[in-house]
């Protein structure tokens, strides 16, 4: 727990309980970063070529927004979105979004 751990997660697992401590987890991350000046101690490769729109996007879909939702809170097109989104994959190298999660989750 010293080392930074943010909660436990018992057996057996309640998938939306673990996808919740998760997701609180992330913003804690995303927070705390940003009030550290933006530097985080870990960076996920390829995370310095995202532009600032692609770290929305990317904040958004890791926090489990769809295409849709994103797109209504940044004010455009779930098109654009998948956009932005196949580009962070790209740059980050994933496959699919879970891949995704488990890069950002393991930097």
């Amino acid at each position: 727990m010293k080392l930074g751990a943010s909660d436990v997660i018992g057996k057996p697992i309640d998938t939306e309980h673990f996808l919740g401590v998760v997701r609180d987890a992330l913003r804690r991350d995303v927070h705390l970063g940003a009030m550290q000046g933006g530097r985080r101690p870990v960076e996920v490769r390829g995370f310095s070529q995202l532009t600032p729109r692609e770290r929305e996007v990317l904040q958004l879909i890791t926090n489990g927004q769809s295409n849709k939702e994103a797109g209504r809170e940044l004010g455009i097109s779930p098109r654009t979105i998948e956009v932005h989104r196949a580009r962070v994959m790209e740059k980050l190298g994933a496959r699919n979004t879970a891949d995704l999660m488990r890069i950002v989750l393991t930097s």
